[in-house]
């Protein structure tokens, strides 16, 4: 996946992430939008005019090609919003790949799961 730092925050555009699920741009952004009340405000927002500018001008060909024809602006979802997502999507494939991934890394192990619900 392709984080990148934006308004000093370590994020990954929905377009990003919908082809590292192996999925169409359009359908994740649908289904992002209409689940987006579950999400923390924190967790995404959405590039100004500028920031994707800037992303055009400074990332790979293939990525600022699609960003620069885009007709909306693109969201950006941070660490936790990507999670989320990821427990959203149950019947995509690569989602339960990524899922499996963190489920059984050791960072998440070592999550103290009664700390965090007190």
């Amino acid at each position: 996946m392709k984080f990148r730092i934006i308004r000093n925050q370590k994020v990954i555009t929905d377009a990003d992430l919908a082809e590292a699920l192996n999925m169409q741009c359009k359908v994740f952004t649908s289904m992002f939008r209409r689940s987006k009340d579950f999400f923390p405000q924190e967790s995404y927002f959405q590039l100004t005019y500028e920031e994707q500018r800037d992303l055009v001008k400074n990332y790979c060909f293939t990525h600022s090609e699609r960003l620069r024809y885009a007709k909306r602006l693109p969201f950006a979802l941070t660490a936790p919003a990507v999670f989320m997502m990821l427990c959203i999507l149950r019947k995509n494939t690569m989602a339960k790949v990524f899922r499996n991934k963190i489920f059984s890394s050791s960072a998440f192990k070592s999550i103290d799961i009664e700390a965090l619900l007190k």
